[in-house]
């Protein structure tokens, strides 16, 4: 028969036991929560480099437009130019606000404030000469600040890069708008 001592050793084993399976159970939870959330995030950088690929063609496209060309896009507000950069400045203020109130681990953090910055920026810019009329448009055109954008597009992937490396989230591919792991 086991003595009372031997009983006590058994119990505390398995509660050791336990603990262990319990600690190891929640990191690997924990691990798969934080992927989760990096490829929500993969996911919404995508957004804004698509939104800022779409504005970046419409500059590219007016930069070589004749002047008549540009009165016309300036005073046309129903182009399908201006409705684009319309559509793409709502995303933008939606993919923000969804950025800054995500619900994250601290570690994303940077990479998110960054995003929703990016998000921002390109929204308010593509706003600005999407609701301009005449002059306004091209002095928003002119003004347009791209390389903001892909600075704080560049510091949130330099944030997921570490993390996708971290939390092994690092074999992702994106196809039309979908995120694929």
């Amino acid at each position: 028969m086991l003595s009372e001592t031997h009983i006590y050793i058994i119990a505390g084993v398995a509660s050791i036991a336990a603990a262990a399976v319990i600690a190891v159970l929640t990191r690997l939870t924990w691990r798969r929560r934080v992927r989760r959330y990096i490829v929500t995030l993969v996911g919404g950088r995508e957004t804004v480099r698509s939104a800022f690929q779409g504005v970046g063609r419409v500059s590219a496209e007016l930069a070589q437009a004749s002047d008549g060309e540009l009165i016309a896009f300036a005073t046309d507000v129903d182009s399908e130019d201006r409705r684009m950069l319309a559509d793409i400045a709502d995303r933008m203020s939606i993919s923000s606000d969804e950025l800054q109130t995500m619900a994250l681990p601290k570690r994303l953090w940077p990479a998110a404030d960054a995003l929703a910055d990016a998000a921002s920026l390109l929204g308010s810019q593509a706003a600005a000469v999407s609701g301009g009329q005449g002059v306004e448009v091209l002095d928003a055109l002119g003004e347009m600040d791209l390389v903001g954008v892909v600075s704080l597009l560049e510091a949130a992937d330099a944030t997921l890069g570490d993390m996708r490396e971290r939390y092994g989230a690092s074999e992702d591919a994106v196809y039309g708008g979908g995120l694929y792991i």
